[in-house]
């Protein structure tokens, strides 16, 4: 009888209890999407779980990448199931492609992924505007929800009572403004400018631009500012989120009710934690914030670099000695997972 007991106990732990799903590949799928209404293209990347075998290519001779990459099937096909969509918004003049360390373990863990460009302010489409109308990026990505929902293949393998935002940098913002946080543009005079410098990102221009009275950018302003909430999207997860300079009182985020969770490095001198993520989590009532020591900093929720990368880019590549990014995003994937495992 005890031999039994012994056997079964065995058999328990060898199993590991519930069987998990075979391990998925990453497919993927790129989409030209262009928001008629805005004339707005916004190429997008479509990242999904697949059990295609990924098919090993011979690594092309002289191309030098700034970032490491992750190995994916093009087009590869979905399995019959409903899978949790996760839709990522990058940086001021990032692209879809800056957070693929994320992507690439959140599709791993059965999770579709969409990546877009926001126009005119990604890596190789540079506006000036652009740079400045931040609350249109919110619109880009639900034009892009849209859009993806109704895609036969896709969007007929995706969970609608699961949907999650991601966003680093101002695509935090993005995805604060998505949950129902606005920016007020009628308070400026007393702003701390330091806060309100133009990024290293924006494109040379030898045209002035008065952020404050430029008509184009107000009358976007005006016109979308409060159209950006998306209830469909039912929690949040913003890496070193930008523009607090633009959040005053907790009245422009009272409408925010899905759960929102803050991540952010001390030594950030880009969005600085005081007037950037602590202060968005002063502000929103269901957020969590979890925040890494004073030697990490903006860039470090960026994909890793090649060596490449890191000579030739170090201002974004380029970690404190103190700090490996590796690590980083493995507790930051380990944060995201949970929240998403228990929010949505």
């Amino acid at each position: 009888m005890k031999t039994l007991s012994l056997i079964a106990v065995f058999l328990l732990v060898s199993c590991g209890g519930p069987q998990k799903e075979k391990n998925f590949g990453i497919g993927q799928k790129s989409v030209s999407f262009v928001d008629e209404s805005r004339n707005r293209p916004l190429p997008t990347e479509i990242w999904y779980p697949t059990l295609d075998t990924l098919i090993t290519q011979e690594a092309k001779e002289g191309k030098k990448e700034l970032f490491k990459t992750m190995e994916t099937i093009p087009n590869a096909t979905l399995p019959n199931k409903k899978f949790p969509l996760l839709l990522i918004s990058h940086g001021t003049g990032g692209n879809r492609f800056s957070l693929t360390w994320f992507i690439e373990r959140m599709v791993k863990e059965g999770y579709i992924v969409v990546s877009l460009d926001h126009y005119g302010n990604s890596t190789f489409n540079k506006v000036p505007r652009e740079f400045v109308k931040w609350w249109e990026r919110a619109i880009d990505v639900q034009y892009v929800l849209t859009q993806v929902l109704k895609d036969n293949k896709i969007g007929a393998k995706i969970n609608t009572s699961r949907i999650g935002g991601v966003g680093f940098s101002l695509g935090g913002y993005t995805n604060i403004a998505l949950a129902g946080g606005y920016v007020d543009r009628s308070i400026g005079e007393n702003d701390n400018m330091e806060d309100r410098k133009m990024p290293a990102e924006f494109p040379h221009t030898d045209e002035i631009i008065d952020f404050e009275n430029d008509s184009l950018i107000v009358s976007s302003y005006k016109r979308y500012k409060d159209r950006l909430k998306d209830d469909r999207i039912k929690a949040f997860f913003v890496m070193a989120p930008a523009i607090g300079f633009g959040f005053h009182s907790k009245g422009q985020t009272e409408k925010i009710t899905a759960p929102i969770f803050i991540v952010a490095g001390k030594g950030d001198d880009l969005a600085p934690v005081k007037t950037n993520a602590k202060k968005y989590h002063t502000l929103i009532k269901t957020s969590e914030i979890y925040l890494f020591d004073e030697h990490v900093g903006h860039y470090v929720f960026l994909n890793e670099a090649t060596a490449f990368g890191k000579e030739i880019a170090p201002e974004i590549t380029t970690d404190h000695p103190k700090v490996d990014r590796k690590e980083i995003h493995l507790k930051t994937l380990e944060l995201a997972l949970h929240f998403f495992q228990e929010k949505l």
